[in-house]
């Protein structure tokens, strides 16, 4: 149940639409609600502050840490060529004597846990980690992910030392529950699954809800482009997030520049759908095909993508789109 404070708060937001707030509801389901009606997108400025003004805490969603994946994994798209899940990414700072991980705990109480260690080992060009592809990538001009075992050099012992540490951490965060974009909490008596593909599971919603095909449709928009925004959010930079989208379609990092990797991404035959499918859940595997009449028999089954909702958040999925 919500604070009076927090309760205080919500209704005064809601007073100049008219929106009624449920003080017998949890208040972050009536945020979501609130935000809706308001025209807040999950992750943008303004849903950003009043978060922190109502909760007294970050908006602590679209992360992009998540647990490594077991080999065997399912696809959401037939006809293709699957693309890897992301391993798990350990970030070590190449210009400092100490390094951070993340470990993800369950998002229902909207915390990350963090862990630091000292080292006295300096990581810089002449003495780096030297790994394969698929598990590092450059997050920026100072920081390189490190996984599996380093190469041979002055420091590859403490690095390893380190690295052996951080694993154990990460493997004890990788069983927490996934969190969920809140936005789904303002339907009452639907229960979400986060892990859904996320076109089966708006048709659930909506089938529950009984809503027409106006209604629908605007529901689909407004839920979607909500969800892009909690994976790839405006707060982040969008570099970031291009290097993150290059993760995970095995492209690796490949420069420091927007337009280098959206001249990587351009070419791609991918279905948008799998791409967020493979946030939700990275067992659901992102699809690359091989000819644009493959994408197009895809794109039919599936429906289009909204641009509007490929704008949403820091608009890095936009390159994506196809002209059919």
């Amino acid at each position: 149940m919500a604070s009076a404070s927090q309760v205080a708060l919500l209704q005064a937001w809601a007073s100049d639409i008219g929106h009624v707030v449920d003080t017998a509801s949890s208040p972050k389901a009536e945020f979501a609600r609130l935000a809706q009606a308001k025209g807040w997108v999950g992750g943008d400025a303004a849903w950003c502050s009043r978060w922190k003004e109502c909760f007294g805490e970050a908006y602590p969603y679209g992360q992009h840490d998540r647990p490594a994946t077991a080999e065997n994994t399912t696809t959401s798209e037939e006809g293709g060529v699957c693309l890897s899940a992301r391993m798990r990414r350990l970030s070590i700072t190449s210009d400092a004597s100490s390094f951070s991980v993340i470990s993800r705990i369950s998002r229902a109480n909207s915390f990350d846990s963090v862990k630091s260690f000292d080292s006295q080992i300096s990581l810089d060009s002449k003495n780096n980690v030297q790994l394969a592809p698929r598990s590092a990538a450059s997050t920026d001009s100072h920081n390189t992910v490190a996984q599996q075992k380093p190469a041979a050099g002055p420091g590859s012992a403490g690095c390893e030392e380190m690295t052996q540490m951080v694993g154990k951490l990460s493997l004890s965060g990788s069983t927490d529950k996934k969190g969920s974009n809140p936005a789904w909490d303002q339907f009452i008596g639907f229960k979400h699954s986060p892990t859904a593909p996320f076109k089966s599971e708006f048709e659930r919603l909506a089938q529950t809800k009984g809503w027409g095909d106006s209604e629908k449709q605007r529901q689909f928009v407004t839920l979607l482009s909500s969800e892009v925004a909690f994976f790839w959010h405006a707060d982040e930079d969008k570099l970031y997030h291009c290097q993150d989208l290059c993760r995970d379609l095995d492209l690796g990092a490949m420069s420091n520049t927007v337009t280098q990797y959206k001249k990587a991404l351009k070419p791609l035959k991918i279905n948008i759908y799998s791409v967020l499918d493979n946030k939700r859940n990275p067992k659901i595997k992102i699809v690359q095909y091989q000819s644009h009449s493959k994408l197009k028999k895809s794109i039919r089954k599936s429906g289009t993508f909204p641009r509007e909702a490929a704008k949403a958040g820091s608009g890095c999925l936009t390159v994506l789109l196809s002209k059919l």
